[in-house]
C-alpha cells in the first residue's frame, strides 16, 4: 500500500519495503538517469556559493573579526545547505527544472537552516574557541572529544532524512529520527551513506589544506579549489539521491498527522 504526501515539491510517496533492495537500486538508477545533470548543476552552483562564503569568512578573520567570520560561516553554511536541499528535492520529488527548483519555500528553508546550524557540532566548537579558548582546549584535548566525535556521527545519521521531513512533509526532527530509525533496512541504507560521505568530505578538506596550506599560495591554487568544489558537488549530488531513495522506502508516514497543505511556487 502506498501513501501520498502533497507538498510544494511534488507528489512524495513512501513506498512499500517489499523487494526493498531491488526497488532501492532501481529508484536510484531511475533518478540518476532522469535528472543527473540538473542535480550536478545545482550542486556546482551552491558549491560556488560555499567557496565565496569561505573567502568572505577568511577576509573577516584577516581583519581581526575572527568571531564574526566564524559566526557568518556557520549561519551561511546552514542557509546554503538548506537552500541546496530545497532545490535538489524539488528536482527529485517534483520534476522541476533548475530555475523553478531554485525558488524555495522560504519558511521551510529557514526552518531547516536553523536545524542544520544547531546540528553543526564543529562549527559550534569553532565559536566556543572564539569565545573561550580554554574551554575549547579542555574539550578538544580530553577524552570527552571522542564522545563528541561519536556523537556528531550519530547526529549526522539521526538527521540524515531531516531535509525530507521538513521540506517534503513540513515536519521536524522527531519525524526525521523516526524515519532513520524505522528499521534495519533503513539503517543499512542511510548509515553507510553518512559514513562514506563524511570520510569523502574530510578527505577533500584535508587535500585542500595540505595542498594550499603554504604561503605564498601555489600557482595552481585555483585549480585545486575548482577540483575540490566539483568533487564536493558530485559527492553531494550522489548523497542526495541515495538519501532520497532511502526516504522513499522508509517507514510509512504517521497517520496521526495530516500532510501539509499544497503550496506552489
Amino acid at each position: 500500500m502506498q501513501k501520498a504526501q502533497v507538498t510544494g515539491y511534488g507528489p512524495s510517496v513512501i513506498e512499500s519495503t517489499e523487494r526493498a533492495g531491488n526497488t532501492w537500486w532501481a529508484l536510484i538508477r531511475g533518478k540518476l538517469a532522469a535528472c543527473w545533470w540538473q542535480l550536478l548543476a545545482v550542486q556546482v552552483l551552491f558549491a560556488g556559493a560555499v567557496v565565496a562564503e569561505l573567502r568572505l569568512s577568511v577576509a573577516l578573520d584577516g581583519s581581526g573579526l575572527r568571531m564574526a567570520g566564524d559566526l557568518f560561516l556557520l549561519a551561511a553554511n546552514g542557509l546554503t545547505a538548506a537552500w541546496s536541499w530545497s532545490a535538489v528535492l524539488r528536482i527529485l520529488d517534483g520534476g522541476h527544472g533548475i530555475l523553478s527548483a531554485l525558488r524555495p519555500d522560504l519558511r521551510r528553508v529557514w526552518r531547516l537552516a536553523g536545524w542544520l546550524v544547531a546540528l553543526d557540532v564543529f562549527g559550534l566548537l569553532r565559536l566556543l574557541c572564539d569565545i573561550d579558548v580554554n574551554a575549547y582546549v579542555d574539550i578538544a584535548f580530553s577524552p570527552m572529544m571522542k564522545a563528541v566525535l561519536l556523537g556528531s556521527v550519530y547526529l549526522l545519521f539521526a538527521a540524515a532524512l531531516l531535509p525530507m521531513a521538513i521540506l517534503l512533509e513540513g515536519r521536524g526532527f522527531r519525524r526525521a529520527f523516526r524515519l532513520s530509525h524505522g528499521g534495519w533496512s533503513t539503517v543499512l541504507r542511510v548509515l553507510p551513506v553518512v559514513l562514506i560521505g563524511s570520510v569523502a568530505s574530510s578527505g577533500l578538506q584535508y587535500w585542500q589544506t595540505t595542498t594550499l596550506g603554504t604561503f605564498p599560495a601555489p600557482p595552481h591554487a585555483v585549480l585545486v579549489q575548482v577540483a575540490a568544489a566539483l568533487g564536493g558537488a558530485l559527492k553531494d549530488a550522489l548523497t542526495a539521491v541515495l538519501l532520497y531513495a532511502a526516504y522513499r522506502l522508509s517507514s510509512p508516514a504517521d497517520s496521526s498527522v495530516k500532510p501539509p497543505t499544497a503550496r506552489r511556487s
